[in-house]
């Protein structure tokens, strides 16, 4: 057999999250679908379990597959299968595993004030956010290394609730004629619905709902505040470092 190494964007709105669901809408339902078709029998491991309604640019997977597979004949038989909303954008032969190899994982959240049309309602997140400042001032209490079990919802596969943050910012642009607020998180790995805890919970504090000592008090793990995430149609898995 060999290990081959995948990179997919998918659509999370047409997807009940990552993991194998039983009515088969899951993302990896869909993957082992596909390979299954071309005579694959194999788990498709990711570097991310994103949610229902998450999005991925760079997912990363790996399987394996018979021998008499390459890269190039894989890849010309797979990616129309998976069409329309997962798309295949890299394929090579590598021996590694998705999830235990991968070093860092990078997310983005898109948020704007103003959705002007329901076309894009599934893929930016839509809702006040008070100030830019109050923002970084909240996403800076959660760099480095801590104990995110009172930033996380139950379920999933994570036994250890250590975490590190590198990076948490946000910044503004615009995305399709709308000004959005961009969050930017990168961490070592993410438990169940974290990223978008501590997202629920930067916004709360910049609509001056919650203080951030109560942000600091759940990092601490002494007392959840925030225990509803934010939305998950404005969360893409960005990227993913070996």
């Amino acid at each position: 057999m060999r290990c081959f190494k995948a990179i997919v964007a998918y659509d999370g709105a047409y997807f009940l999250g990552y993991a194998k669901q039983p009515n088969k809408l899951g993302v990896q339902d869909k993957i082992e679908g596909a390979l299954n078709l071309l005579g694959i029998k194999s788990v498709v491991v990711a570097a991310g379990r994103t949610d229902k309604g998450v999005h991925a640019n760079n997912q990363a997977l790996s399987f394996h597959a018979p021998k008499h597979w390459n890269a190039a004949k894989l890849f010309h038989y797979l990616a129309p299968k998976l069409a329309p909303h997962i798309v295949l954008k890299k394929l090579e032969e590598k021996n590694f595993h998705a999830r235990f190899d991968a070093q860092k994982r990078a997310y983005r959240y898109l948020l704007t004030k103003n959705l002007k049309t329901p076309f894009l309602a599934p893929y930016i997140a839509c809702g006040d956010y008070g100030s830019l400042d109050s923002l970084n001032t909240a996403l800076k209490q959660f760099i480095g290394k801590h104990d995110f079990s009172m930033f996380k919802k139950e379920g999933g596969v994570a036994t250890n609730p250590n975490r590190i943050i590198f990076n948490a910012l946000a910044y503004k642009t615009f995305i399709i004629g709308h000004e959005c607020v961009v969050f930017k998180i990168i961490g070592d790995a993410f438990l169940r619905s974290s990223v978008r805890l501590i997202i629920q919970a930067c916004v709360q504090y910049s609509l001056e709902k919650i203080a951030l000592a109560e942000i600091q008090a759940q990092i601490h793990n002494i007392k959840a505040t925030i225990r509803t995430p934010i939305m998950a149609n404005g969360l893409y898995l960005h990227r993913v470092y070996y």
